[in-house]
């Protein structure tokens, strides 16, 4: 194999993983090409909200912990260095998360969760109800009653749309070969090496592979490479438009923080918009709004928050989620393919995860030892977990 400088790498998948492992990949000086089979960041990571959950990588003990902490540290240093190189300016903000109960379900799941981050050492405060309309914390909220609040200030939130521009602009500006919208691609095998990636009418050949096509990443590995279960989840969100109004504490939604109740969420944006997510279906591949659950999801943020109204509503819109078996994400060397890595399976959590995964891939791939154990996220237990079944 080629030194580091000349090595070759040809990465699959167009999505938020995808373009950080050949922005990474690049930034060390590696000749990288990345491949997408419509437009680049058109799918989960296009339709998802950009939260970036609290992390602490003096505690981080299981390896997820560690690749959340990893991936926490750097998303503020990627965002000023993309700003820095593409001039886009990618809204990340640490706006502090609000999480709130409203039942005595709620109650329960949130006082386990105070417990996690208390052993995790993750700052957290359970807010005063009594102090709330002094409180700004509680802006999102309006004049909804909840029985619990717990304040995460270390909760931080990016546009993902925006992220995903300026991370093909600066693939670009490295020397990264961008081509989307080439259909189906395929790996060819020769011998216990991957050669070459084709489309219907292009192939792309390089020293080693990068497969991150989200739940499309099983379609694109050959059975002969291995197994690579995954579910597809759809995901469907709301965005309200909220403008330059005040709540009665005189603040616009550019300075709210992230709402959470439950599994579900509110994201306001630096430009007054609000986004409402999300739902969690196995419906296949099957990538589009329904009425039902839209109208459910409506009804969920405008009784959470009292801003959010009819009149405010703008769209919706729905992605694919790449869900695995044992909910962790494949990370790693595909099986005796030593020139094959996978990067896929986020679920939720492909946008927070994206620049952890895209070091820990970097390191494989240059023969160097990664900073995180990937041992749990080997894409070979896949063949262990269907023999169990």
């Amino acid at each position: 194999m080629s030194s580091s400088t000349q090595l070759s790498v040809v990465v699959v998948g167009g999505g938020i993983v995808g373009l950080s492992i050949a922005y990474e990949l690049a930034k060390r000086g590696l000749t990288v090409t990345v491949l997408e089979k419509e437009q680049f960041g058109k799918q989960a990571s296009w339709a998802g909200a950009g939260i970036i959950t609290p992390a602490n990588a003096k505690t981080a003990i299981h390896p997820l912990e560690q690749l959340e902490a990893l991936s926490h540290s750097l998303h503020e240093v990627w965002s000023a260095e993309l700003k820095s190189q593409t001039e886009i300016d990618n809204g990340f903000r640490k706006c502090g998360g609000l999480y709130v109960a409203r039942t005595g379900g709620e109650v329960a799941a949130i006082t386990g969760l105070m417990g996690e981050w208390a052993e995790r050492e993750i700052e957290f405060s359970e807010l005063s109800l009594d102090q709330r309309t002094n409180d700004v914390r509680f802006r999102i909220l309006g004049d909804v009653p909840v029985m619990k609040a717990i304040w995460v200030p270390g909760e931080s939130v990016f546009d993902n749309r925006l992220h995903l521009q300026s991370l093909v602009s600066a693939c670009q500006r490295l020397g990264v070969q961008m081509r989307d919208e080439l259909g189906e691609v395929n790996l060819k095998l020769k011998g216990d090496l991957v050669v070459s990636a084709s489309s219907d009418s292009e192939t792309f050949e390089a020293d080693s592979f990068v497969v991150a096509a989200g739940p499309w990443s099983q379609q694109i590995v050959d059975p002969d490479l291995g197994q690579l279960p995954m579910q597809p989840v759809r995901g469907q969100i709301a965005l309200y438009k909220c403008g330059n109004a005040t709540n009665s504490v005189g603040t616009t939604p550019r300075e709210w923080p992230i709402l959470n109740e439950g599994s579900r969420y509110l994201v306001p944006r630096s430009d007054g918009r609000v986004i409402a997510g999300a739902t969690i279906e196995e419906v296949g591949f099957d990538c589009q709004t329904t009425a039902n659950e839209i109208a459910d999801l409506r009804n969920w943020a405008e009784e959470i928050s009292t801003h959010l109204t009819e009149s405010t509503f703008v769209e919706s819109w729905a992605g694919i989620r790449p869900g695995t078996y044992d909910g962790f994400p494949y990370i790693g060397p595909m099986a005796a393919f030593a020139n094959v890595f996978i990067a896929a399976g986020h679920f939720k959590s492909g946008l927070h995860l994206s620049t952890g995964t895209a070091v820990a891939i970097a390191d494989l791939v240059e023969n160097k030892p990664p900073e995180i154990d990937l041992i749990p996220f080997a894409p070979a237990r896949a063949s262990t977990l269907q023999q169990r079944d």
